[in-house]
């Protein structure tokens, strides 16, 4: 049955709709009825566009979903973490680019069937292209940014070159939007079938879509003319002709099994063609002739498509062959790339050996690849040889194990050098830890073994000696490592900078061991590079030779020498050496020369030992024989000592002055014992005397210490001046003794002078100095009495005048009276008070005179506590009586002070008050004297009595605009009455606390204070204005109430002038009453 509505496949697409040639075809069918063809075209349409729809929404999530993954990795790409999501982002990709393929042929059949609604589906479709190109590029853009490819990622990357090569899928969408879908326009009525489909579907097919839509026009769809058949073949060849092969191993797959199934349907075409060749036998014979020339032309078509469909097949096996091949061997490539750029070189990791045996391993196992690889590449050299169509994925997927595996080989050498590297690393400060511990042992044993001083023992000293030198041997030895050492740790590279751990605080250089290209950056082996940062460890962010900066793993760089911790190392591991070499030459010069002192002090303390007794026992050449021994022995400590640490110059200097005085005094000792006796009969002699001259002077300093804390009337000068004539006639003795005590003085001196080796000598010169001393205490406690005495007695004199001129001036003050409300007397008294108050700053020299006695009188009280810890108790009872007496004078000039300012207040105060007051009381008898008159006016009609009540009402508000004079004069008589209650409270207060210090207060009699007499004056005043305002208000109230009668009655012409008036009259007497 002839249709021109044909349903593809379970998805129901509709292939072609529209087409004139199909509509003329269709009419000769009986069946379908126009009404039935149109509405059964609507529903097709309509199901595509909702089809449409739906793919759309989904397309549009799809790339919601991979946008968002791919935000996430390059975030984690920020941070130098491994991608996650590049898989998924892959698969929504390839997801979305199918639907749009899909959506390629749908748009294209409502654009042929004129649908309503295309125009705004195709614009929703071509938005979603752009979207998915513009996420395609972005993904190229993050994913290939310098990182290690996983086994996924190695896929995509295959299909990214091959993708630069060939016509992507944006530009298979591209023309499969053209001119149908791009432009936007619709096909025109007059198209033709094969026209149709040619030009707007056909080149929109991708491998994806040849099995559902071709397979099913061809089988389903009749062709009812050789010519339509002729197109479909040509159709399908161009199809055929530009269709991709595939960039990676999915899609070279996917190709694979949809061209099976278009090869299927192309075998099955020839059924059609049979079909035709059993139409041929049923034509006329005009027509048969035409019908078999055109029926042999397609029959050479389609044996050339069939050659064609089985070439691509042919050609696809062997591409999905070279592609597994290529891929499995890159997975490989990469997966040991990622192990070695992974791998720790640091100084953290020091299992080089482990590192050296797997890289044995990967060497061998590389060797084993290279034929597998090596295999690969002579396929593809095959296949591009026989001219592959897909030259451009064979090619890059040649080019990327070629790049691969020359990367992996770079890397196996950047291991082999860091291999040598660290452990050279390891080994030196393997080395350098080994001698550092060798020589701090050694260290520590000389210290430890050899130490000496004073106390050693001699026995042991000498053996010690020995065995030193013995230790010198070895360390002379040893000097050869300590160069190996420092020699080779010139040669150290830097691993620090390799741990993350230590970020580099300044850039530092480094050495490409191997050649390295990215987009950003290019580098060449041997080129100095700058680290700029090392937080990752696989990846470090380099700034190359010509400036650029990337990514670059970190395995492709060394630190080069010198290396700053090895060569510290090195330096410290010499100067230990050195130490220890300088510190056994110090232990051994320590050792000779202890040694050698034992000796010197053994002669030594021998001779301190003798004594008189054991030298008379001696022979005479024995003594000689004692004093060269000592010369001998002090010669050869002299010569061992210069170097050593144990004894000083000084301690050489005390030696050699020691020995100098045990000669001197080896030969003094016989002088001596001839002196003994002479000399113990005159120390006896004089020992006697100073006793007693000693038991004179401590009578003297008793008496002395009794006068001194012997109490004295504090307020008694008679009593003082006694004390001073008894203390004058004491120290005339003292003097006396003293002169007694210079002349014994001088005759102990001159004995000990001329006997200072008897041993009796220091007890006399003792008790001598004992008896000076005490000379000169007792001398010097009499002398600071005296002149105590006579600094208090002036104390004493001084503070009387001055308590006289404070009672005196306490007496006035007290005297004044309270304070008068009259100006004048306010005037006379602050006159009064500041004559006062310059008597008493002329007379402040006394309490200076006062105050200066007292200080010289601490002074010598101080100076007695201090030299003989004797304190003055009345010293500081003056002080506080002077104290007070300087407090109730300067509570004098106060009391003056305060009462001049308060009076200058209150004086103002009251200026103030009595001004407001005249005023107001003036003012208040002149409204009196015009409101009496006003009263007694009497007015005659309602005019006269307006007039009066209009002037009353001016008078009442004058007389409220007063209120505030009213009001200011309350103030001020009000501040002075304060002022005046708080004069008078001090001058009671300050008389209160003169009657407690004096003995005999004065009784004095209460007087009326003068605020009490203001605020009364004042109250009368306003009780005077109230009276006036009550009076105006009430006038002018029945006033106003008379007026308003008055007027009326006047309009009514009931009542005459004499009524009037009796009512102004009567309103005059209520308001008095």
């Amino acid at each position: 049955m002839h249709s021109n509505l044909t349903y593809c496949s379970s998805d129901s697409t509709l292939t072609s709709i529209g087409s004139s040639e199909n509509l003329l075809s269709g009419s000769s069918d009986p069946i379908l009825t126009t009404s039935a063809v149109l509405f059964s075209r609507l529903d097709m349409l309509q199901q595509i566009a909702n089809k449409v729809h739906q793919d759309c929404v989904s397309g549009e999530n799809k790339l919601a979903l991979a946008r968002s993954a791919l935000q996430s990795d390059a975030k984690r790409l920020e941070s130098g973490i491994q991608f996650q999501h590049e898989s998924d982002v892959a698969g929504y990709l390839l997801e979305c680019e199918n639907l749009l393929r899909q959506q390629v042929v749908d748009i294209q059949a409502l654009l042929d069937g004129k649908f309503y609604l295309a125009d705004q589906l195709l614009q929703r479709v071509s938005k979603l292209r752009d979207d998915l190109l513009a996420l395609r590029t972005e993904c190229s853009s993050i994913y290939s940014k310098g990182r290690t490819l996983t086994t996924e990622q190695t896929k995509m990357m295959i299909s990214g070159i091959t993708q630069s090569l060939n016509s992507g899928f944006s530009q298979g969408i591209s023309m499969g939007l053209t001119p149908g879908l791009t432009t936007g326009s619709l096909v025109s009525p007059g198209s033709t079938f094969t026209s149709s489909l040619g030009s707007s579907l056909m080149p929109g097919l991708t491998p994806g879509m040849l099995p559902g839509s071709i397979q099913s026009y061809v089988i389903r769809k009749p062709l009812g003319k050789t010519l339509a058949m002729s197109d479909f073949i040509n159709g399908i060849n161009v199809q055929l002709d530009q269709t991709e092969w595939g960039s990676d191993l999915p899609s070279v797959e996917m190709h694979l099994e949809n061209h099976k199934s278009v090869h299927g349907a192309i075998e099955e075409f020839q059924m059609s063609l049979k079909e035709a060749k059993i139409s041929e036998i049923q034509m006329t014979q005009p027509l048969k002739l035409s019908y078999s020339e055109k029926l042999g032309k397609l029959e050479s078509q389609y044996g050339r498509l069939l050659n064609s469909s089985r070439n691509r097949q042919k050609y696809l096996e062997n591409l999905h062959e070279f592609v597994s091949s290529a891929t499995r061997e890159l997975i490989w490539l990469n997966e040991k790339e990622e192990e070695e750029v992974a791998y720790d070189w640091s100084d953290r990791n020091s299992s080089i050996s482990k590192k050296r045996d797997y890289h044995a391993d990967l060497m061998r196992e590389l060797e084993e690849r290279e034929m597998a690889i090596k295999s690969v590449q002579d396929k593809a050299e095959c296949l591009l040889l026989e001219s592959h169509p897909a030259r451009l994925t064979i090619e890059a997927y040649r080019a990327a194990m070629q790049t691969q595996w020359n990367w992996v080989l770079q890397l196996c050498g950047c291991v082999e050098q860091h291999l040598k590297e660290n452990a050279i690393y390891f080994e030196f400060f393997t080395d350098a830890k080994e001698s550092l511990d060798y020589l701090k042992n050694l260290q520590d044993t000389i210290q430890r073994k050899y130490g000496c001083d004073r106390t050693s023992s001699l026995h042991k000293l000498e053996d010690l000696v020995q065995e030193s030198m013995d230790e010198k041997e070895q360390l002379l030895q040893y000097r050869s490592t300590i160069a190996s050492l420092v020699g080779r740790a010139k040669a150290i590279v830097q691993l620090k900078p390799r741990n993350p751990e230590s970020p580099i605080r300044t850039s530092i250089p480094v050495r490409a061991i191997c050649d390295y290209r990215q987009i950003e950056i290019t580098i060449y082996k041997d080129d100095e590079c700058v680290l700029a940062n090392n937080s990752h460890r696989a990846k470090w962010k380099v700034i190359s030779p010509a400036g650029n900066e990337a990514m670059v793993p970190s395995v492709c760089f060394t630190v080069p020498p010198p290396n700053k911790e090895a060569m510290e190392t090195a330096a410290r591991t010499e100067q230990l050496y050195q130490n220890v070499l300088a510190l056994w030459h110090r232990s051994h010069v320590n050792m000779k020369s202890v040694v050698a002192w034992h000796y010197l002090m053994n002669d030594i303390q021998a001779i301190r030992k003798s004594n008189v007794a054991s030298i008379k026992t001696m022979l005479p050449g024995e003594h000689q024989q004692v004093l060269s021994t000592l010369q001998s022995h002090f010669e050869g400590f002299l010569e061992d000592s210069e170097e050593s640490e144990v004894f000083s110059l000084a301690d050489r200097t005390h030696l050699e002055r020691e020995v100098q005085a045990c000669r001197e005094f080896y030969e003094e000792l016989l002088k001596s014992a001839e002196r003994e006796e002479q000399e113990e009969s005159v120390y006896n002699l004089f020992i006697s005397e100073v006793r007693n001259f000693r038991m004179r002077l401590e009578g003297h300093e008793e008496h002395l210490i009794r006068q001194i804390r012997t109490p004295v009337d504090r307020d008694d000068l008679q009593k003082s001046m006694m004390r001073i004539a008894e203390q004058e006639r004491m120290k005339k003795e003292l003097d006396q003794l003293k002169e007694d005590l210079e002349t014994m003085k001088v005759k102990c001196e001159t004995f000990i002078s001329q006997a200072s080796t008897s041993p009796s000598v220091p007890n006399l010169s003792s008790e001598l100095n004992v008896l000076i001393q005490s000379m000169n205490q007792v001398y010097s406690m009499s002398s600071i009495h005296l002149e105590k005495l006579k600094t208090v007695s002036l104390v004493v004199k001084h503070s009387q005048e001055a308590e006289g001129l404070v009672k005196l001036y306490e007496a006035k003050l007290c005297e004044e009276d309270t304070v008068n409300a009259d100006i004048k007397a306010i005037e006379m008294v602050m006159s009064t008070l500041k004559q006062w108050r310059t008597e008493i700053d002329e007379k402040c020299e006394v309490f200076h005179e006062l105050e200066d006695e007292l200080q010289k009188a601490r002074n010598i009280s101080d100076r007695m506590f201090k030299t003989h810890n004797e304190r003055d108790f009345d010293l500081d009872w003056h002080k506080e009586k002077a104290d007070q007496l300087s407090e109730r004078w300067m509570s004098l000039h106060s009391q003056i002070e305060n009462r001049l300012r308060d009076l200058e207040g209150i004086g103002k105060s009251l200026k103030y008050y009595r001004e407001t007051y005249h005023t107001l009381d003036e003012w208040i008898n002149d409204m009196e004297t015009t409101q009496l008159k006003a009263q007694q006016q009497q007015p005659e009609d309602s005019k006269a009595l307006a007039e009066l009540l209009n002037q009353q009402k001016v008078l009442i508000s004058e007389i409220e605009q007063k209120q505030s004079k009213i009001d200011e004069c309350q103030k001020y008589s009000e501040q002075y009455s304060a002022a005046v209650k708080d004069y008078d409270l001090q001058l009671m207060t300050y008389r209160a606390m003169v009657d407690s210090q004096h003995k005999s207060p004065v009784k004095r009699r209460r007087v009326q204070s003068s605020s009490d007499a203001i605020v009364q004056e004042f109250m009368e005043l306003r009780t005077r204005y109230t009276a006036l305002v009550t009076l105006m208000t009430q006038y002018v109230k029945f006033a106003s109430e008379n007026l308003k009668r008055t007027e009326e009655e006047e309009v009514g012409d009931f009542c005459g002038p004499h009524k009037t008036s009796y009512s102004v009259i009567s309103i005059i007497v209520l308001i008095k009453s």
